[in-house]
């Protein structure tokens, strides 16, 4: 039985980005060396042994899509003429390295979310540092435009030690500055992919093997550029791992705030990996007795895609349906999944009270099929910025090679019959960053949600 995925690619590029050679700059400013370190390791990351066979890697990708695709015309693609163009540069690859740039081009001809392929066993016997073992300082960090700023310190985090602050700008990690946000535009015209782009640039640059250290030039409340140190330590939470997917930290979080006369929960929880299923119901659990919750989904990135029918049970006592999945040979509909038995065996009603939820630029993939299904709903009222769209369930399968060809095998419909792809979920009330409230301390979008949940009367979803 296959399992179904929507999972965001971030998080295999960010493992590859963690293995690039480090070489840092003295100085802010030495954009040659800088240079000359991306490149270096464009043309060295996961290089690998030289590929067997690379002709039968690049025609057992090429025929995964042919037979896989939901759209039998690949999009409007010539697939045939593709391979007639694209084949000889992969028999003639004389890296894995070389081989995934050839079929990374093959599958950017589709133009659709959830198509790439990264290194297997292969890469993980070559490089010292396993990607589970890649390290954060506690940063969140978001693209303000044109300013990537810091938008969250974990709290006890090694950046949180040294100083680091929400509010503050990233002028340079290891002495390199940013790109441009020029730099970005040409392979990502549409402004939520340059958003994502460069997030992931400097989200990889920051991270990096446990026990190593990162230097951040940051420009701070005062407009001073302060130069801070911050080791890299693993993420809080659990490891896990789908199948022959990277393993990624998980973590649920929940608190609750007193608004006035009214009490408001908020969970948060930063993938949809089936060991966070118990922990999520043990939250909504934890705060039945609440008047609101707010569901806080920014930076998740996915995971299975039906694991939203039952958390969306969780809060909708009906078996609507939170969307359609349209494969080649059929349709599967995501039938919420009312949740009437809580973890200590004892019934219970789903939650009724309000409910809202906070999303991003990294809210993606079964983020973004719960969102767009709870708000056609109307079970859910969102916030913050636009979803990146980026929203097709998808399979991974091995190559000759060794590597992973993860792939799309389906769009995904909202309950009224739009395309989560490409669209995104647009919020009710869009909430931009400031880095004027994020340096006073505000969590902007958080705080829109709460005070609507404070304040809003419980809503029944409409019957489909």
């Amino acid at each position: 039985m296959r399992i179904h995925l929507s999972f965001a690619l971030i998080l295999v590029a960010l493992s590859a980005a963690c293995h690039q050679p480090r070489q840092r700059a003295t100085a802010v400013g030495q954009s040659g060396l800088c240079t000359a370190r991306v490149e270096n390791a464009r043309t060295t990351a996961f290089g690998g042994r030289a590929p067997a066979n690379p002709g039968a890697t690049f025609d057992s990708a090429w025929t995964i899509i042919a037979r896989s695709h939901w759209d039998s015309t690949l999009n409007g693609v010539n697939w045939s003429a593709v391979r007639d163009s694209l084949r000889p540069s992969a028999v003639a690859a004389r890296n894995n390295a070389q081989l995934r740039q050839v079929l990374g081009k093959m599958l950017g001809t589709l133009g659709q979310s959830h198509f790439s392929v990264f290194p297997g066993d292969d890469a993980a016997s070559d490089e010292e540092q396993s990607p589970d073992q890649s390290g954060n300082t506690g940063l969140t960090v978001r693209d303000a435009d044109p300013e990537m700023l810091v938008t969250a310190v974990r709290p006890g985090s090694a950046a949180a030690r040294v100083g680091v602050r929400p509010g503050f700008a990233i002028v340079a990690i290891d002495g390199c500055p940013l790109p441009p946000r020029g730099q970005f535009r040409a392979s990502a015209p549409d402004d939520r992919k340059l958003k994502l782009d460069r997030w992931r640039d400097a989200t990889g640059k920051i991270r990096g093997p446990v026990g190593d250290s990162v230097e951040l030039a940051l420009r701070d409340g005062e407009g001073r550029i302060v130069v801070f140190r911050a080791a890299r330590e693993l993420d809080p939470g659990e490891y896990t791992r789908i199948g022959n997917l990277p393993a990624i930290s998980v973590l649920v979080e929940k608190e609750r705030r007193v608004l006035g006369a009214r009490t408001v929960g908020i969970i948060r929880f930063n993938a949809w990996m089936p060991k966070l299923s118990q922990a999520i119901a043990a939250a909504v659990d934890s705060l039945r007795d609440a008047d609101a919750i707010v569901l806080d989904l920014r930076g998740n990135v996915g995971g299975i895609g039906m694991m939203s029918t039952g958390v969306a049970g969780h809060f909708v006592d009906s078996a609507l349906t939170l969307g359609t999945m349209i494969q080649r040979g059929g349709t599967q509909k995501y039938v919420i999944n009312p949740q009437r038995v809580n973890g200590a065996n004892r019934r219970v009603i789903p939650f009724a009270g309000p409910l809202a939820l906070v999303v991003d630029e990294l809210s993606v993939s079964t983020s973004e099929i719960f969102a767009a299904g709870l708000q056609a709903l109307g079970r859910a009222r969102v916030f913050g910025a636009r979803t990146p769209g980026q929203a097709l369930p998808s399979v991974a399968e091995s190559l000759p090679n060794g590597d992973i060809l993860y792939h799309a095998i389906a769009n995904f419909l909202s309950p009224t019959g739009q395309p989560v792809e490409g669209a995104g979920v647009t919020p009710d009330v869009a909430v931009p960053i400031s880095r004027a409230r994020l340096l006073r301390g505000d969590d902007a979008a958080l705080d829109a949600a709460l005070e609507w949940a404070a304040s809003a009367t419980p809503q029944s979803p409409q019957r489909r």
